[in-house]
């Protein structure tokens, strides 16, 4: 296996084309509609719009290129962009618009501990083979780092990241939407990434694990860089994978979008919940107070059945409407391949 330090070739290479696909097409001759209005004053604000198709994205980016900050083609058809009251109410009753919600501000949820007990090393499963999505506040890579978390889950103090718990050379980082380094200044997807993969008390302690940072050092981020990362994600994620998404967007109709198209993709993707019970939605994605312990036992599931899609690992975590507890000893699952 290649040594991955900071972001690998590959990463990289990924990284560069999702920036170029992402971009607004300065060279996009104007097309009709808004804008080819003269100028206006009116203060704007920043949305989200979701589209019905991509070429119905594409022709609304043409239109609206001026103030378009993102536009996603694989987490959803649509892009974020500022406007103001009249154009607001114009692309509303636009037929190919499906929805617009403002953009705003998210931020991570807490990361519960599991009271249940570790699954004993003879189920041979560690998660091997498998990658878990971290769209989070990044990862520290191998070093020392101090920072002062904004997030009001952490301990709001200065505090020291060590070495991440023996995830060495299974930690990059992947993708950063915030245009750094991927390096966590927050503490919190280090956490996570913890909880999925270390070596000492993570679920998947062979897993690897790619950081997709969409959160800022104040410990919150916006909701078009949280789609920014999935669209990353949903273009990229080799298979077998898993995404963890330990963020408070889930009240946001594009976010739900974007992780239910990721879903349908084979990612079997993790929302992090503020209740206790473990749910699947009807779209496919699952939530969970104990996201990224949930995510490292998909990840030993996967790691011997590489194929299985996102509702056979749910029937097999039991977490359905249904059956809303997690199960404590997966051994004969990991088995036989049968819940």
């Amino acid at each position: 296996m290649p040594r991955r330090i900071g972001l690998p070739s590959l990463y990289l290479a990924a990284a560069a084309a999702t920036a170029v696909t992402t971009a607004i097409p300065l060279a996009m001759a104007p097309a009709s509609g808004l804008a080819s209005r003269p100028p206006v004053t009116e203060p704007t604000r920043p949305f989200i719009v979701t589209v019905r198709d991509r070429a119905g994205a594409r022709d609304l980016v043409g239109e609206m290129r001026w103030r378009v900050r993102r536009f996603y083609t694989a987490a959803l058809p649509g892009f974020a962009t500022l406007l103001n009251a009249s154009e607001l109410a114009e692309l509303s009753a636009d037929p190919r618009v499906v929805a617009i919600e403002p953009d705003r501000e998210i931020r991570p949820m807490p990361v519960t501990r599991s009271t249940a007990r570790r699954t004993r090393r003879a189920t041979r499963a560690t998660g091997k083979g498998v990658t878990v999505y971290i769209v989070d506040s990044g990862a520290t890579h191998g070093r020392t780092g101090a920072f002062r978390s904004g997030n009001p889950h952490m301990s709001g103090r200065a505090e020291t990241l060590r070495k991440p718990d023996g995830l060495g050379d299974r930690l990059w980082s992947a993708f950063d939407a915030t245009g750094r380094t991927g390096e966590d200044c927050d503490g919190h997807g280090t956490r996570v990434a913890r909880a999925v993969a270390g070596r000492s008390h993570g679920a998947a302690p062979q897993a690897s694990v790619a950081a997709v940072r969409v959160l800022g050092c104040g410990g919150s981020g916006s909701l078009s860089d949280a789609l920014a990362g999935l669209d990353w994600v949903r273009r990229h994620a080799r298979d077998p994978a898993v995404a963890n998404i330990s963020l408070d967007g889930a009240d946001s109709p594009a976010l739900r979008t974007a992780m239910a198209r990721l879903a349908r993709s084979g990612v079997f993707v993790v929302a992090a919940s503020d209740t206790g019970r473990c749910r699947l939605s009807p779209t496919g994605e699952t939530y969970s107070a104990r996201a990224p312990r949930l995510a490292g036992a998909a990840a030993r599931y996967l790691e011997l059945h590489p194929a299985a899609n996102p509702s056979v690992l749910a029937s097999w975590l039991k977490c359905a409407a249904t059956r809303d507890t997690i199960r404590q000893n997966p051994s004969r699952a990991l088995r036989t391949g049968r819940p």
